[in-house]
């Protein structure tokens, strides 16, 4: 019986280890977004048809960045299925 419970708190352990490692991998990867996306100040246009938009360049970037974020979102096409 004790070897079954250690067997069981051995993967628990190992699923903890991975999920640590993809917490500091998100993490990391939003850092260098922010960095990135904060670092671009001179103003940018759109245009879009007859529309057409100026704004900082970081607006822009943190707008395609929050849709990427929210469209990752709603398809979760690369998470594992729950059993």
């Amino acid at each position: 019986m004790a070897e079954k419970e250690s067997s069981v708190a051995a993967r628990g352990d190992g699923a903890q280890k991975a999920a640590n490692g993809k917490i500091v991998v998100a993490i990391i990867i939003a850092v260098v977004a922010l960095t990135f996306v904060f670092s671009n100040v001179a103003p940018a246009t759109l245009r879009f048809l007859f529309i057409q938009f100026t704004m900082p360049a970081w607006g822009w970037f943190l707008a395609v960045l929050l849709a990427g974020v929210v469209i990752g979102s709603l398809f979760p096409w690369f998470r594992p299925r729950k059993k």
